[in-house]
């Protein structure tokens, strides 16, 4: 009993520091980069869905859910697109939950032969819910035996949810060989995330900036390696508050098969924490699936115990012709 509510103070405070400190980023962004900077649904010119799942153990045996859908439609003849998508984030053991539904209009513009400029303009409804039966306060802890009282004398003067709304605005920038990067800006608004009434609790803004660069392996056709062979850098760096992170993607594409290794490294009121994953992932024609592991690193921990985050994650492309591009899984490849 004793080491369960240990947990969950851990678990709150991980929720209320952490995860209130800068908003849940997602290890496979650089397969689903809206999910960071919503002008990516823009990118391809096309209609497109996905889903990713991902699951946080926390000192071996807590789990903190996060899900998260997208589908995004591509206006041809009106040069612009229109997305939405869902994130339903959840600590079962604090009774502690998120569901926020996003709405985007992503506009279009060429800004040379090479180059396109994509805008977007995002707004949201965010539901939290916490669930106070789930807390633990000091009063209710014996000392001597370590047993936990049901009740409590400590007054408790908050809500057990708390609703907003939340905008968004940002742009990503795309060449048709090679390169793209972009800027986004979320919680411009700086709304309320409070629980209780009587006290505020606004969002920082959180701002992030996304590089991606691929290198083509095999230009000359070398039977070393797979006619379609690539090699995608990608970078984020994100600034939310007082918290910062750099996550770091290298991902080697060869036909329909990839694999990669990731990096992040976070800033928060001088703890460093950094983690390492590594990801693989199979394309079929227009469907492409995969799942990434990370575990966590540094020698200096912000809670004090370990973590690690497994993530799936699924994507479907509506374009028909992209059954013809046999194995060439380049992201470039409709340019």
């Amino acid at each position: 009993m004793t080491h369960k509510h240990i947990y969950l103070v851990l678990l709150l405070f991980i929720c209320t520091s952490v995860v209130r400190a800068q908003d849940y980023s997602y290890k496979n962004q650089n397969k689903i980069p809206g999910s960071i900077n919503p002008s990516f649904y823009g990118f391809e010119n096309t209609s497109k869905g996905g889903l990713i799942y991902s699951t946080e153990t926390i000192g071996g045996n807590n789990k903190i859910e996060n899900k998260f859908a997208y589908a995004n439609l591509y206006l041809e003849d009106y040069g612009f697109s229109l997305a939405v998508d869902l994130t339903l984030y959840d600590v079962s053991d604090l009774g502690y939950s998120i569901s926020q539904a996003n709405a985007h209009y992503i506009y279009s513009t060429y800004i040379s032969y090479n180059w396109m400029l994509n805008s977007s303009i995002s707004v949201g409804y965010v539901t939290s819910k916490l669930n106070f039966n789930s807390l633990v306060f000091e009063d209710q802890i014996d000392v001597l035996t370590g047993n936990i009282a049901g009740i409590t004398i400590d007054p408790v003067s908050a809500n057990s949810t708390a609703n907003y709304f939340d905008i968004g605005a940002g742009f990503h920038v795309h060449n048709s060989e090679n390169l793209y990067f972009g800027l986004n800006a979320k919680h411009i608004n700086q709304p309320d995330a409070s629980f209780n009434s009587e006290v505020s609790d606004e969002k920082d803004m959180m701002l992030s900036l996304q590089v991606g660069y691929e290198f083509d392996l095999n230009p000359y056709n070398q039977r070393s390696l797979p006619n379609n062979s690539f090699l995608f850098l990608y970078t984020s760096m994100t600034k939310q508050g007082p918290k910062s992170t750099l996550d770091f993607y290298q991902e080697a594409i060869l036909d329909n098969f990839s694999f990669g290794v990731n990096q992040r490294i976070n800033n928060y009121e001088g703890a460093s924490i950094t983690t390492f994953g590594a990801s693989v992932g199979f394309f079929m024609e227009e469907i492409e699936i995969g799942a990434n592991y990370s575990f966590e690193v540094a020698s200096k921990n912000l809670t004090g115990i370990s973590y690690n985050i497994i993530e799936f994650y699924f994507t479907y492309d509506f374009d028909l012709f992209k059954e013809d591009r046999r194995g060439n899984n380049s992201r470039f490849y409709s340019f």
